[in-house]
This record gives structure tokens, sequence and C-alpha cells, in this order.
């Protein structure tokens, strides 16, 4: 009489068991590798997000006005106009923070000029843009945008032909012939630095 073949308990445990270990590797594997798609999306946003801010920056700078506008002249003065204000201007210190005014060409009315304003305010940095206008005074921004947050720290130097970069700490200048902007974020992948330069803007 033939005996019908089959597994054991013990062989039908040891499969088991053999494929938990084998589910819980590809488990870890699955999720390690998730984990690591979501740290790269993260960081993708952030770069781009940081890298819209910068390239912003650097155009509102390159459009800094290069046209004349016609200055009101005021009561009881010559004919001739007053000084119009300068193009670029740019604020850093311990106590205030980093910003920027600059008076730009208005990109959608030729012709036109605009106020445009950065500044660090925490740990964000937002700017501000004013209505076009074709003849001063020119209105002043008022409500900002947050285009970058998780800034720990950003610095500031200016160009001087004869001694070249120089820290800008609690000091203001106007019409810097060069401008370099040092940014330091903390994020969830850790402290990034940053440098942009902008400049030669004579």
């Amino acid at each position: 009489m033939n005996r019908q073949q089959g597994f054991t308990l013990i062989e039908v445990m040891v499969a088991i068991l053999l494929m938990a270990v084998v589910s819980l590797i590809a488990w870890k594997g699955l999720d390690s590798v998730t984990r690591a798609d979501k740290h790269l999306q993260a960081s993708g946003e952030q770069s781009d997000s940081l890298l819209r801010a910068l390239n912003q920056m650097q155009r509102d700078v390159e459009m800094r006005a290069g046209i004349e506008l016609t200055e009101p002249k005021k009561v009881g003065t010559e004919d001739e106009p007053a000084t119009a204000p300068p193009a670029v201007t740019v604020r850093s210190s311990d106590s205030k923070g980093f910003r920027l005014d600059i008076i730009r060409s208005a990109a959608d009315q030729p012709g036109a000029l605009q106020r445009v304003r950065w500044w660090l305010k925490g740990d964000t940095l937002y700017r501000a843009v004013a209505p076009a206008r074709s003849r001063y005074p020119l209105p002043a921004p008022t409500a900002g945008v947050a285009v970058l947050g998780e800034v720990s720290d950003l610095q500031v130097r200016v160009w001087e032909a004869d001694k070249g970069w120089r820290q800008l700490s609690g000091n203001r200048r106007e019409d810097p012939l060069g401008l370099e902007v040092r940014l330091t974020r903390e994020t969830a992948q850790g402290v990034e630095k940053y440098r942009q330069v902008m400049g030669p803007l004579q």
C-alpha cells in the first residue's frame, strides 16, 4: 500500500519563518526607498524655492531704474528738479536685519518705475512690490509676500572699487558697485549655505 507524501509540521513552520524574514527584508527595503524619495522631493522643492527667490532678487536688481522720471518741483525752489532717489539701497545690521530697496523698470508698463523691497523678518525672506508710476513720487511697497523660509542668517557684502568686497554691517549703502548675498538655511536636510553675486551695477 502506497503511503501519501507530504510536509511535516516542522518543514511548514520553517517555510513560514523564511517567508516572514523575506517579507520583512522586502518591507524594510521598500520603506527605505520611499523615505529616500520623499527626502529627495523635499530637498528638490526647497532648492527650487531658493533658486526662484535668488533669481527674482537678481532680476529686480538688474531691472533697476535706467530711465529718468520727472521729479516734482518743490514750492519756493529753483526750476531745477530735485535729485532722483537711488536705484538700489541696501541695509544690513544685527538689530534690524537685511533690507534691499530697489527702484526698477515696470515690466508691464514701459516708461514707468516701481519700488520693490526685500527684507528678512525672523527666519522668513519677504518681497513687496508697489504699483508702477510714470513720475515721482513713487508709492512705497506695503504688503509683502513670503518667498523663502527657514533662513537662519543673511549677510551682505558690497563691492568697493579700491577695497574689493566689504562686509555691510549696521550700514546703509546707496547704488553699490556690486552686491554679494550670503544666505544660510536650516532645513530638515541640515544646514545649507548659498552665495549670490549681483553686479557690476554701474
